[in-house]
């Protein structure tokens, strides 16, 4: 059998997650290194990349990641079935069913 959550510790997730993902975040850029100044200065672009640090980049992309996903706004077409599409096939299929009938009144007025 499966546990569920009590109702207010599931309101609160989302937020607790956002809250250690924003600790993980500013956590990994305290250990930053700043970048070696020795021999920059005829380096190409590739080779001033390549001094960086490739763990803190990593790090903050994943922690943009993260908190992109956790705190992100739900969906905008969510609501879009009750909205647009019931109610616009609603009016489609009245206006040909009318359609219909207004041709078959046509047709019995030619006779």
């Amino acid at each position: 059998s499966t546990r569920r959550l009590p109702h207010a510790m599931a309101r609160l997730l989302p937020t607790i997650l956002l809250a250690c993902a924003m600790v993980l975040g500013l956590r990994s850029l305290a250990f930053v290194t700043p970048p070696a100044t020795s021999g920059l200065r005829g380096a190409t672009a590739a080779d001033q990349e390549q001094t960086l640090a490739p763990s803190a980049s990593a790090s903050a992309a994943l922690g943009g990641a993260v908190v992109g996903l956790v705190a992100s706004a739900p969906a905008a077409h969510a609501a879009m079935l009750v909205d647009e599409i019931i109610p616009y096939a609603g009016a489609t299929s009245f206006c040909i069913m009318w359609g219909i009938v207004l041709g078959f009144v046509l047709l019995r007025l030619q006779e």
